[in-house]
């Protein structure tokens, strides 16, 4: 996604992962990225360290 980066700085609380090979469905990402990626929301969403 070319805009994400950008619209992250746009957002009070936003936060940026790029995921090689995923969209927006996630089921393109890579295995190997699944638990970086589910860490990374779990903290975003909890506020609990990554």
């Amino acid at each position: 996604m070319r805009n994400g980066e950008p619209l992250t700085r746009l957002a009070p609380h936003g936060s940026y992962l790029s995921v090689p090979h995923g969209d927006h469905l996630l089921g393109n990402a890579r295995p190997d990225w699944l638990p970086h990626l589910s860490d990374h929301l779990t903290h975003t969403l909890t506020g609990t360290p990554a």
